[in-house]
């Protein structure tokens, strides 16, 4: 009776302690599913609050992304037409300021070193349609030497910025629009 009384003691003791353990694994179950509950809600109002912030400032980021580039095509343009003045034309350069100096500066590159296409470019910017040999003709004057074969290759290259016409055997270029 002794050894039935000890293993139904045992059973009774087995049962308990898993019961409790069950209980632990059910309680922490109940607060992870209740931290995760927590925290969707915090992300999902900061997703809306961001979406609320995104919209308001939505039109000053897309002005800031027009205004970059406009920036960035003003400053290539710039980089073109400051490295084909002359020295002595250079007007920015006359002020008083250095720090006016020392910006411009930064764009101005040796006519040499700009590519002859960026140089029909900045020339045609500002004549509109042109000889070949007028065109070829500035272009020395402004420090840049080329042939008329070379200015024919780049026309041919860049066939979507320039277009060549050639009326009563004189061949003209300008700038496709």
């Amino acid at each position: 009776m002794n050894t039935e009384a000890r293993q139904l003691d045992n059973r009774i003791t087995v049962d308990t302690l898993s019961s409790l353990c069950s209980n632990v694994s059910v309680i922490r179950t109940a607060q992870v599913a209740k931290a995760l509950s927590q925290q969707a809600k915090v992300d999902f109002d900061r997703l809306r609050a961001i979406e609320s912030e995104q919209t308001k400032i939505r039109k000053e980021y897309l002005q800031f992304l027009d205004l970059e580039e406009e920036k960035k095509n003003r400053s290539a343009r710039l980089r073109r037409t400051a490295s084909l003045i002359p020295k002595n034309l250079q007007s920015i350069g006359a002020s008083d300021d250095d720090d006016d100096e020392e910006d411009f500066q930064t764009y101005v590159v040796q006519a040499v070193d700009l590519t002859l296409w960026e140089a029909m470019l900045a020339v045609l910017e500002h004549t509109g349609e042109i000889q070949l040999y007028e065109l070829n003709h500035v272009l020395e004057q402004l420090g840049k030497t080329v042939t008329r074969g070379a200015i024919d290759s780049a026309v041919r290259t860049h066939r979507d910025k320039f277009r060549a016409v050639t009326r009563n055997r004189e061949r003209f270029v300008s700038l496709k629009r």
